[in-house]
């Protein structure tokens, strides 16, 4: 499928068939997502997946019963990971593995120590800012095998968070439910390029 189709083709599905997504499927909608850009890579999210009706149910009052949740195949709940010293060592790690130049490390290290400065608010902001790549990705990838999907952000995190059991530095910043979908798309509504580009 060409991209041009894959964006035109999408659309936010309200109501999954239930029919479960082929593992293989599932697992290249991962690797695609796992190579998502982020600002100077630093990746600072991580996904949980979720195939098992009793955790979906469980998570239906936090999304204020929302039928995608119940009825998908499998739910990809993105979180922001505040937990940028642990990030800058992971990298660091990286970068030596594959020798990377000392430049290189400096740079990262500039970056991150940036980011680890700043207040809590500004960390989140900027951790998910870089997960809606990620999920965006997700999307795409999905539709690019055939998958539906319905990116959401009318949930409560807290409540994710508590079901979930997530630690502290992971926050539920979108969700996307993935399956095939059991309903019509309306015509793609979106304003005109004069209202966009300018």
């Amino acid at each position: 499928m060409e991209f041009k189709e894959i964006v035109t083709q999408r659309y936010a599905t309200k109501q999954f068939d239930g029919k479960q997504i082929p593992e293989e499927k599932l697992r290249q909608v991962l690797e695609m997502t796992r190579l998502a850009p982020s600002a100077a890579n630093t990746q600072p999210w991580k996904v949980k997946v979720i195939g098992d009706e009793q955790t979906k149910q469980a998570l239906m009052p936090a999304t204020f019963n929302q039928p995608q949740v119940k009825s998908c195949s499998h739910l990809l709940v993105f979180c922001a990971n505040v937990d940028y010293a642990g990030t800058k060592q992971k990298m660091i790690d990286t970068l030596k593995k594959i020798n990377a130049p000392q430049p290189a490390l400096d740079q990262v290290e500039m970056i991150l120590n940036r980011i680890i400065n700043l207040a809590p608010q500004q960390k989140l902001a900027e951790a998910q800012k870089n997960t809606f790549l990620a999920a965006v990705t997700a999307i795409y990838a999905a539709k690019s095998l055939g998958i539906d999907s319905c990116p959401m952000g009318g949930f409560d995190p807290a409540g994710y968070a508590k079901v979930l059991k997530m630690p502290d530095t992971l926050i539920p910043t979108i969700l996307v439910p993935l399956g095939y979908a059991a309903d019509t798309p309306m015509p793609k509504r979106r304003f005109p390029e004069t209202e966009i580009f300018f």
